[in-house]
């Protein structure tokens, strides 16, 4: 009996020895995962900074001066060559396009066959008016004869008129079957291929864009119409030059909002020397609209964001604080911080995307 028990005894104890083991892992394992991690971070100090007091805008690039190149003769022609490819510089007079020039010429000795018959014809119109006036005074014809021979007369100046204004329609033709630049720049936008015929219905064939200086277009809120004005200083930027800064003049406010958007047009006027900028491209704009200010400033790489809003962590032993604050104008690598610091605050500045409210930190040297 005594020996029957002890063998239910056994398998008893070594269910609640491992029971033990397991559950001491367990509450180990447990105890392990309430121990936050420990990062190591690095702060800065919020200081002031000098930046300039400017009105911060974006917007597109546009061309000063361009010229849609069309064709321009009445009759149209075929394109018999294209001188000009996309880029090419051209000075004003330059010649673009060529048009066959045989059909011009042909219509031009026509047109001038017929102002030398109409001019013959009113030669012999002017000696019938001559001659009919004296028999009128003599009483040798009616005044009805005599009015047809005025009639006549005035006929045939009009034909003359009529063919000459041929003649200088087809001679312009002529001409202008050479489409030249009427303004010096580059080409762009070429839309036209030898032997397609062209007129002056046919459209644009090509634009040239002078870029010596150019216009950033900006669109320009309600709010800020009081202080942007024509004359004040701009510079600008864009993503392909990195930090190269282009100056230029607010040249041009248009006086009335866009109905969808509210907003004012303004022109940018951007010297462009070495013709970098090129319309279409996406440019960041400062306005300069005073004096320059010191503003509070942290290196971006201390923000992090959530829903729209931002935040920093600030150390506060071996913690650290997490701080809603609100920022302004982008400044190189910092950002200005409006509301939520103060100068001489320490913030973290690394590690920032890993840390929570509360996580203890070690600040390295």
């Amino acid at each position: 009996m005594k020996s029957k028990w002890k063998l239910w005894l056994i398998p008893l104890v070594a269910v609640l020895v491992i029971g033990v083991i397991k559950g001491g892992s367990i509450w180990q394992k447990n105890e392990n995962a309430k121990e936050p991690p420990i990062q190591s971070v690095t702060t800065a100090k919020v200081e002031r900074v000098k930046v300039e007091n400017a009105l911060a805008l974006t917007g597109s690039i546009e061309a000063v001066k361009e010229s849609i190149i069309s064709a321009k003769v009445s009759t149209g022609g075929r394109v018999s060559s294209i001188l000009v490819q996309n880029g090419d510089p051209v000075a004003a007079g330059r010649a673009l396009v060529t048009l066959e020039q045989q059909d011009f010429l042909h219509i031009l000795t026509m047109r001038q066959a017929d102002l030398k018959k109409a001019e013959s014809g009113l030669i012999t119109s002017q000696a019938d008016l001559q001659r009919y006036q004296e028999l009128y005074q003599q009483g040798a014809i009616s005044p009805k004869e005599y009015e047809a021979v005025e009639a006549a007369l005035q006929v045939a100046e009009a034909t003359v008129s009529s063919a000459a204004a041929g003649v200088a329609m087809a001679q312009e033709d002529l001409t202008n079957a050479t489409i030249l630049s009427p303004i010096g720049g580059l080409v762009a936008n070429r839309n036209v291929k030898a032997g397609q015929m062209v007129s002056a219905q046919s459209g644009s064939l090509m634009t040239v864009q002078d870029i010596s200086s150019v216009y950033v277009v900006v669109n320009t809120p309600q709010k800020d119409l009081a202080i942007i004005k024509k004359g004040l200083k701009a510079e600008a930027t864009v993503d392909a030059f990195g930090d190269k800064k282009f100056t230029g003049t607010v040249e041009v406010i248009n006086p009335v909002a866009n109905q969808g958007a509210r907003v004012f047009e303004t022109k940018i006027k951007v010297d462009n020397p070495e013709q970098l900028l090129k319309p279409g491209m996406f440019a960041k704009i400062g306005v300069k609209t005073g004096e320059a200010v010191d503003v509070l400033a942290i290196p971006q790489g201390a923000l992090t964001s959530k829903q729209g809003m931002y935040f920093v962590f600030v150390p506060e032993g071996n913690k650290v604080k997490r701080v809603q604050i609100e920022i302004g104008q982008i400044i190189n690598e910092l950002v200005e911080v409006k509301k939520g610091l103060t100068e001489g605050q320490r913030i973290v500045v690394t590690n920032v995307n890993k840390l929570k409210d509360q996580d203890l930190v070690t600040v390295a040297k």
